[in-house]
């Protein structure tokens, strides 16, 4: 069998050409050398004739040339002519004017040179002789008395002798290629029995074990080492037998063991994969309604924008706020507000287009992003939109109508980003609550406050770079202790030009902006801060920190509260997260990731403003909070009015068995005091003890809180 190892010649047939290659490669170099050396050779013996002949021509002339015998001159001519291969003879004076010459009229050469025979004048066709580099011109000087008279020209023809060289050549490379072909033969048929017959062996038998075939033995007679090598292959062949065979009986029972586990974890993946996709449609959707959250709609609405600015197109955006819904949730309680906020959802879908995406901010607050929409067909639709919320609504046992406001803002008319279009469409819904027809497109005319906002927004940006804000801490009161253990850190910004400018007036633009993050980051690097020198100090005091929905869907927050643990060296608990109600109950999923994120451990977290959202108890027990805060519209009226006073009661008898922390904020009196030391209350916090203040007024102030409670009996 030819075994086929690279270019589809076998390795015995290279061998034999590489050596035949080398032998015909050497002899031929060795010919080539004897051609040379035979040419040389030649050429000597050609010039030394020629040199004898113009010697003998040249010493005969001189008598002749002396007396002017012209005739014996060119006797001497033609018999030099006349020797074998010599082309031409002539005698020159020293001005090289021929004086005697004899042409061999028979040779080529000089029939070659057109009108050759009939020259009157020889020169010109002695000097095309002697330019011939087949002819070889050998010259001797005449001398008389040691003085040159005369040359001797003697020409004679190279090419007899070059083509003698030539065949000596041939005959040496034609027995060079066969002694060549015969001694590469002889090495080849030798070096095929006792090595490439052996190797052929050797591959055909470890091609046979790499498809797992190891039946056949593998023997190379003999004592060299390809026997040895045989030996070797063969004993490798047994064991690989052996191993290969042990190999399917263990692969066998895996692949049995491993049938059912495969099933396992093709179920398991289903099952994650379809987990995954609840937890992103989760994230992304508001889970009472089941319509887009105010991300997604944020989301679509900057593609749209995009595509709007690709396509030169127009797009609509409403802003939607049900009318009175605040009276369904007062008058027949938050179950009912919710079924009613459902049964909306549902009846907004009806009416949109599938092109079209609908959601729900937030309370009763719905957004709707309309493509390639003109005005026109925008108020088509909204007029749509409330025929379809017009006819009553059934909750329970009640019929109710209930109507809406819608605003309408375009693109690029009205802005040309998606915080432009939804801040402008807000706008306009709040004038389409004060107008008959419950629908207004926006006007600038109607946002009296752009360009103060604007200002402001641009004074907010600069007080962040020049640090004209400072944190100011309201003291936060342990009943049990009658000592401060915490304070509450607020944003205060004393404007150059305005004064103080109160929180709620700068937190909502900052909140409708990037500006927010950055806020927020500004409080937390001073919180740290903060808490650090007091610790230094050998004060220890938890800080609160409020935290809004933007922060919440902020990437980078764990990274930033990692880093300020690192850098101050945290202990746990020493800064204490507050988010409000509302803004956990937006996202329930994405709070309590955020409060489950490893970058967030060392934090504390605390539900703020608890009471004001809808459907919270239910969740409660679902997040992991330390605290909770009681808002301060129960608290400030409980001593006088009973349903508040009963509120606050159940939320610190919940709370309470949840094992979390009750803190109650806007307490101004001592009444209000007393009646919260009475329900268990935990922590109180408001004017009655002091207003926030600044850092390096708290501790004195603290000194005071703790000098009073302490002659007081109640909270000893």
């Amino acid at each position: 069998m030819n075994i086929k190892i690279s270019n589809n010649i076998s390795l015995a047939s290279q061998f034999f050409i590489i050596i035949s290659t080398i032998i015909m490669l050497a002899m031929s170099i060795n010919a080539y050398l004897q051609y040379v050396s035979e040419s040389e050779n030649i050429s000597k013996s050609l010039h030394a004739h020629g040199k004898s002949l113009s010697e003998l021509l040249a010493s005969i002339s001189v008598d002749p040339l002396l007396i002017y015998d012209d005739v014996t001159l060119n006797d001497y001519a033609e018999f030099t002519s006349r020797q074998k291969d010599i082309v031409f003879a002539a005698v020159v004076n020293t001005d090289k004017i021929a004086l005697t010459h004899y042409l061999n009229r028979n040779n080529n050469y000089l029939l070659k040179i057109p009108g050759a025979g009939e020259a009157v004048d020889i020169l010109p066709v002695l000097n095309n002789l002697r330019s011939n580099p087949d002819i070889l011109v050998v010259e001797a000087p005449i001398k008389f008395k040691g003085k040159v008279i005369a040359y001797a020209w003697v020409g004679l023809d190279r090419v007899p002798y070059e083509k003698e060289a030539f065949r000596t050549l041939m005959h040496i490379i034609f027995v060079t290629i066969c002694v060549a072909v015969s001694v590469a033969g002889t090495i080849f048929f030798m070096f095929r029995y006792k090595i490439f017959q052996p190797i052929e062996l050797l591959i055909q038998s470890t091609q046979s074990i790499a498809k797992f075939k190891f039946e056949n033995p593998i023997v190379i007679k003999g004592k060299g080492e390809i026997s040895i090598l045989a030996e070797s292959f063969d004993q490798m062949r047994k064991q690989l037998k052996d191993i290969i065979g042990s190999r399917n009986k263990v692969m066998d029972e895996l692949s049995d063991l491993n049938a059912s586990l495969e099933d396992r974890v093709h179920a398991r993946t289903r099952e994650l994969q379809t987990l995954n996709s609840q937890i992103a449609h989760q994230a992304m959707h508001d889970p009472l309604t089941g319509l887009p959250n105010r991300l997604l709609i944020v989301e679509q609405l900057q593609n749209e924008i995009n595509h709007a600015a690709r396509n030169k197109s127009s797009l609509s955006v409403f802003m939607i706020d049900l009318n009175n819904f605040k009276d369904v949730n007062d008058t027949l309680g938050h179950p009912m507000g919710d079924s009613l906020l459902k049964d909306v959802a549902q009846r907004l879908k009806k009416s949109l287009r599938e092109s079209d995406t609908v959601g729900r901010l937030g309370g009763d607050e719905f957004a709707v992003v309309l493509p390639d929409a003109n005005i026109e067909e925008a108020k088509m639709v909204a007029v749509k939109v409330l025929e379809h919320l017009a006819p009553s609504f059934c909750l329970d046992s009640h019929i109710m109508k209930i109507g809406a406001s819608v605003g309408i803002s375009m693109y690029p008319q009205h802005g040309e980003d998606h915080t432009s279009l939804i801040r402008t469409a807000d706008v306009a819904m709040y004038e389409a609550k004060n107008s008959d027809s419950n629908i207004y497109v926006y006007k600038p005319e109607l946002d009296k406050y752009t360009k103060s906002r604007m200002a402001l927004m641009n004074d907010l940006l600069k007080a962040l770079i020049d640090d004209q804000l400072e944190l100011h801490y309201q003291p936060k009161v342990s009943i049990k202790e009658g000592k401060v253990l915490s304070v509450e850190a607020l944003i205060r910004w004393h404007h150059p030009e305005n004064g103080w400018i109160f929180p709620d007036e700068f937190i909502p633009l900052a909140e409708n902006s990037d500006l927010i993050n950055q806020l927020s980051y500004w409080v937390l690097d001073h919180a740290f801060a903060q808490w650090d020198s007091w610790n230094k100090q050998g004060v220890s005091l938890q800080i609160a920190v409020n935290l809004s929905s933007r922060n919440l869907v902020d990437p980078n927050l764990p990274q930033q509260i990692t880093k300020l643990n690192n850098l101050y060296n945290m202990k746990d608990g020493g800064i204490k997260v507050e988010i409000t109600e509302s803004t956990i109950m937006s996202n329930i999923d994405v709070a309590m990731n955020i409060m489950s994120d490893p970058g967030m451990q060392m934090l504390q977290f605390s539900i703020d403003d608890f009471g004001t959202g809808y459907s919270s108890l239910s969740y409660l027990k679902k997040l992991s909070v330390n605290e909770v805060k009681i808002d301060k519209t129960f608290v400030g009226d409980m001593a006088t009015d009973k349903d508040d006073e009963s509120i606050v009661k159940s939320v610190i008898d919940l709370a309470h068995n949840l094992g979390h922390t009750v803190v109650a904020e806007g307490v101004e009196t001592r009444e209000v005091l007393d009646l919260l030391i009475s329900m268990g209350c935990d922590d109180v916090q408001g004017y009655y003890f002091s207003k926030p203040v600044k850092s390096d007024e708290l501790l004195s102030v603290i000194e005071s809180i703790e000098s009073n409670l302490m002659v007081s009996s109640k909270i000893i």
